[in-house]
């Protein structure tokens, strides 16, 4: 596969690492994500849309990186690597991609410190937003459309 030349500098600085695409694998990144948005729909806390959210746009993320026949490295920053790169090849607008940004920090803010910050409404709303935008985008250049 050709893959862009930011996936091509991400390996040589080993913020990814080639890995073998399959079809099957993309597949079902795609409809746990899709499964995950839909579960988030529903009356929940807003904490427990966030995290639906966020997994969900995680898997896309997986299954775009996948598709480009990566995965990401070892290192510290490795989710933010790739989700920031998946947010610029989807084409989410610079305002998205910062608000992808800052989700991601609420993610880690949430998961790694105690007690557990609360997560806003503002939050899960932004997070619902940016998987619904990510999930078509994918489809689209994956060809799942």
């Amino acid at each position: 596969m050709d893959r862009p030349i930011e996936y091509e500098n991400l390996i040589r600085t080993r913020s990814f690492k080639a890995a073998v695409s399959d079809r099957g694998s993309i597949e079902q990144f795609m409809r746990m994500a899709e499964v995950l948005q839909e579960d988030a729909s529903g009356p929940l806390r807003d904490a427990t849309r966030f995290v639906l959210c966020y997994e969900g746009m995680f898997n896309v993320v997986m299954a775009v990186l996948e598709f480009r026949e990566v995965r990401p490295g070892d290192g510290a920053g490795h989710r933010a690597t790739a989700i920031a790169r998946v947010a610029a090849d989807l084409q989410l607008d610079a305002p998205m991609q910062s608000v992808l940004a800052r989700m991601h920090d609420v993610r880690n803010r949430v998961t790694y410190r105690d007690p557990i910050p609360p997560v806003t409404k503002a939050d899960s709303t932004a997070m619902q937003a940016i998987l619904a935008r990510m999930l078509p985008a994918a489809k689209s250049l994956i060809g799942l459309d």
